[in-house]
């Protein structure tokens, strides 16, 4: 080989090393750019729109905000569509949560009373409220336990006059048990299955104590100390 074309060859070896070097500089400047670019975006302040969705890798929807009635609605669900989890906006116009059964049906739930203030609740496998907490008219709480079709058993709430007041009731509804603390003192009524009160034991109202029983018709028998 003669010596032009030795110089040829490393000429052209030259010429395809400086080819490399500048495409791998020309993609080095450009990756460069592309980072930089990406480093600059500005993420927006506000995101719009009517609905999101959250799925998993099957697409199934996961995860939902969107509107119910012209108000905010966030669901979230199990693969199968079943809901779990919801809050709303309830018809009074406050904010509500209801969690839910694996047949779909609310087994807890937090809202508003329908005149203002706190509500919570518990529902058995029937649908039926067993356990309830929340805000008198009067604004005090009250605090309720059901029996298994939603009758009341037990009520915690206030006196009218002040006072704590508490009370038992049998399967039909009525009231067997009363304890109260009025300003005397504390008081305990016992009545019957006609709501006629057949015992008491307690303060009268001058704060002396008093156990007084009565018959069926609700007229006093005996009573303790005897006036």
């Amino acid at each position: 080989m003669s010596n032009i074309d030795q110089r040829m060859n490393r000429l052209e070896k030259q010429v395809r090393t400086y080819r490399l070097l500048t495409l791998l500089l020309v993609s080095g400047i450009f990756g460069l750019a592309v980072m930089g670019f990406k480093d600059k975006q500005v993420p927006p302040e506000v995101l719009k729109a009517k609905s999101f969705q959250v799925v998993n890798d099957n697409g199934d929807v996961l995860a939902e905000m969107s509107t119910e009635k012209g108000n905010g609605l966030i669901t979230t669900y199990t693969p199968s569509g079943r809901k779990l989890f919801q809050v709303f906006t309830s018809d009074g116009g406050g904010g509500g949560i209801n969690t839910f059964d694996t047949d779909g049906q609310v087994n807890f739930k937090v809202t508003r009373t329908s005149d203002g203030g706190g509500y919570m609740a518990l529902f058995n496998s029937n649908r039926k409220e067993v356990f309830e907490v929340g805000t008198t008219t009067a604004n005090s709480g009250y605090f309720r336990v059901n029996d298994k079709n939603g009758e009341k058993l037990a009520w915690l709430t206030f006196t009218e006059n002040g006072g704590g007041y508490f009370s038992l009731s049998g399967k039909d509804n009525k009231e067997y048990i009363k304890l109260s603390t009025p300003e005397a003192g504390g008081r305990v009524g016992i009545y019957n299955g006609n709501s006629t009160r057949i015992g008491f034991i307690g303060a009268m109202d001058n704060k002396d104590g008093n156990i007084t029983i009565y018959n069926n018709a609700g007229t006093r028998t005996g009573s303790v100390p005897a006036n």
